[in-house]
């Protein structure tokens, strides 16, 4: 009973106390709502809407999975009399961990308004704020305590009864960030953000401790190079840093995309597609390699991740696998398609 007790503590220790990270996926830089606020909106089109899925450790314990939907658009943008405007957006996220079955869920609701601020060199700047409702339970039905061994039969009884159960917790949160999207010229874009999250520091305990959610400081840097004007190929280098009380997240690496056809202009003889590879790392944890084609408005993409941490013996190098859905649509005539990108 005590090596069970001091594996349930080390889990409450981890998974509810506000020192614990957040969910994260591999491919954050297609994940731009959870990364920063400040991206909603900030597209060149009309709607983005994305999912992702991430499992990983099934290979040591219950699989942990994450699920990730979320859309994002403009708003009233035909009603500004500038080039600046504002944007919404709706993040939801389901985040199972392991054998406790610690669940949690959260919608969220996203605001943003974006600056033009023009010049010879393009900037937009933009201010976002994300509020959400989150659902944080545990069920330790699934568990098996040693006061559950028959030792008559000499296996485990799930019948034999246990004192032990579950609980949950609901509690609002809210973050913010900037973001500078820019550009010198249609060969190189850039976009530098800036994110605080859990700001409020709301009470997250299940069992009716004191524990908050400690508030996150985060930095991302996304590049597009394009190697030259006739070229197909862009360098698509990317970089995501969070502090979290003692915990960093340092994850960066490069995508390389090469243009397969280009979508016409005017005639529909020609749409787009592509496709990406890369190869990133998360520090002391992982190193992944990346997919994505891109067909039209349609966007599929996975990342496998390779197990570098002191958890390799138990793991076998297996991380975690992810997979990644996205549709960006326009609603304006096909004309539309030939105005300028702003973003990244």
């Amino acid at each position: 009973m005590k090596k069970t007790t001091l594996i349930i503590a080390f889990i409450f220790t981890f998974c509810f106390s506000g020192i614990a990270q957040d969910l994260h996926f591999s491919q954050f830089y297609a994940a731009p709502l959870n990364a920063n606020p400040g991206n909603t909106g900030a597209i060149n089109s009309d709607i983005r809407v994305y999912s992702l899925y991430r499992m990983q450790w099934f290979t040591v314990t219950n699989p942990y999975k994450t699920f990730n939907i979320a859309a994002d658009g403009p708003i009233f943008k035909k009603r500004m009399l500038s080039d600046d405007f504002f944007a919404a957006g709706i993040n939801i996220t389901n985040d199972n961990a392991g054998p406790v079955n610690l669940k949690i869920q959260s919608y969220n609701a996203l605001v943003s308004y974006t600056k033009f601020i023009g010049g010879r060199q393009k900037h937009n700047i933009t201010l976002g704020y994300t509020i959400g409702y989150n659902i944080k339970s545990v069920a330790l039905g699934g568990v098996k305590w040693d006061s559950q061994y028959d030792p008559n039969a000499g296996s485990y009884n799930p019948a034999y009864g246990t004192a032990e159960g579950g609980g949950g917790v609901a509690y609002l949160d809210m973050s913010t960030g900037i973001v500078w999207n820019f550009r010198t010229n249609h060969l190189f874009r850039s976009a530098l953000g800036f994110s605080f999250h859990h700001f409020t520091a709301p009470l997250v305990s299940i069992i009716g401790g004191p524990e908050r959610l400690i508030p996150k400081f985060g930095v991302q840097w996304n590049f597009a190079y394009k190697l030259s004007e006739t070229s197909n190929t862009t360098l698509l280098p990317s970089l995501i840093a969070y502090q979290q009380g003692t915990s960093l997240l340092l994850n960066g690496g490069l995508n390389v995309k090469y243009v397969l056809e280009e979508a016409s202009r005017y005639t529909d003889n020609q749409t787009d597609k592509a496709f990406y590879i890369g190869v990133f790392y998360r520090f002391r944890d992982a190193v992944y390699v990346t997919f994505r084609y891109d067909y039209k408005e349609f966007s599929f993409g996975a990342a496998y991740d390779i197990n570098a941490s002191k958890l390799i013996e138990a793991t076998k190098t297996v991380g975690g696998f992810e997979i990644f859905l996205q549709y960006k649509g326009i609603f304006k005539n096909k004309l539309s398609k030939t105005t300028s990108v702003r973003f990244l």
